[in-house]
């Protein structure tokens, strides 16, 4: 009997260092990431990502911005240039996506037209622009706000 009590107290254990030190998960809120997360849906979030794999150009995380939680998409990470012509962004001259919006506000560049990233910032946007606050509204994610890449996810939903 004190073998089975042994193994059940370290399998705990080991799931409450792993869930606090390594993996979480927050609900969606919202539609702004939709088509790849909807409203509802359980996301699983690598804490430690980071460290092992840095923040890349279309990862997906989670963050924290004036005790707000957000999640969106990275489109810029440090050291990029970004730029908008005709209401599209471009990143790195490269055209980032089809959709058309105001990104005037992300650059808050005074007239200027293009500009680079800032050291251990990050601009996020969310998939569904429309329905989105972002780095439009925000701003630039600091690496010390970001909690961690969503690494996969849940439809709760089930029955619709």
């Amino acid at each position: 009997m004190k073998k089975w009590l042994w193994y059940t107290i370290s399998c705990l254990v080991f799931l409450v260092i792993f869930r606090t030190f390594l993996l979480t998960s927050y609900v969606v809120d919202g539609r702004s990431m939709e088509p790849a997360l909807r409203d509802g849906e359980l996301a699983f979030i690598n804490v430690i990502g980071d460290i092992i794999h840095p923040v890349e150009t279309h990862d997906i995380i989670f963050f924290k911005v004036n005790d707000q939680t957000f999640v969106k998409r990275v489109v810029a990470t440090p050291h990029d240039y970004v730029s908008v012509h005709h209401q599209y962004l471009y990143v790195n001259g490269e055209r980032y996506s089809e959709q058309q919006a105001d990104y005037q506000e992300l650059l808050n560049i005074n007239g200027h037209n293009g500009q680079v990233v800032p050291e251990k910032c990050y601009i996020v946007l969310g998939d569904n622009l429309k329905e989105s606050v972002d780095s439009r509204t925000f701003g630039c994610v600091n690496e010390h706000e970001i909690m961690g890449k969503v690494i996969g996810h849940l439809d709760l939903k089930f029955n619709e």
